[in-house]
């Protein structure tokens, strides 16, 4: 991967991406529907880390954690209410490690359709869902130059409707189009670069 990208990791430990990182879980949620759709939070404008932007349900490690699997479903449950016995675990995506110093464990859920999901307002915003085939098209997907701390990094986006996904949520999903594609031997490919940057709120 070119210097300055954000990216899967390769299951390092901890320690190998510095001594400031954190580890942190978070849930892929597909909803097994006749057409399945993934389920995304807007982040609350009131929380101290990334603020207002779109993501997955999940969150850092917290010691009554076994593992970041546990961090995941706890942290789905915590908000939007999604209970751990509605979803079944299929499986762990490399590691992610973002610009601001955390190592995300992403694990696929299938979801129960007829699990009821509400959204807490204290740490969410909104909660919107987005089909699964619109997802794992790679058109959909552009390539962006992101500027942090007087460094530049190229961060993944993707639309849809009025919603930006991009950052980490983005290079996630990104990993599993791809994984996808080894699976059915595809050919692999990257997102198509975009001109214009983008900022700290994903325009």
């Amino acid at each position: 991967m070119p210097p300055g990208h954000t990216g899967p990791g390769d299951n390092r430990p901890i320690e190998d991406y510095g001594v400031a990182a954190r580890r942190a879980g978070v849930l892929i949620p597909v909803v097994a529907a006749p057409e399945p759709y993934v389920y995304f939070t807007q982040r609350s404008a009131a929380l101290r880390h990334h603020p207002g932007q779109i993501s997955f349900p999940g969150g850092s490690m917290e010691a009554r954690d076994r593992n970041a699997e546990q961090a995941a479903l706890r942290e789905a449950e915590e908000e939007i209410e999604l209970q751990p016995r509605h979803v079944e675990v299929l499986g762990e995506l490399p590691e992610y490690p973002t610009v601001t110093g955390f190592v995300i464990s992403p694990f696929v859920g299938w979801v129960d359709p007829h699990a009821d999901v509400y959204p807490d307002d204290a740490e969410v915003a909104r909660l919107f869902a987005v089909p699964l085939a619109h997802l794992l098209e790679l058109d959909n997907y552009r390539e962006y130059p992101y500027e942090r701390n007087g460094q530049t990094y190229h961060v993944y986006g993707i639309d849809y409707r009025d919603d930006h996904i991009w950052g980490a949520t983005a290079g996630i999903l990104l990993g599993l189009v791809q994984r996808l594609a080894h699976a059915e031997d595809r050919p692999l490919a990257l997102p198509r670069r975009a001109e214009e940057p983008v900022n700290s709120h994903g325009r």
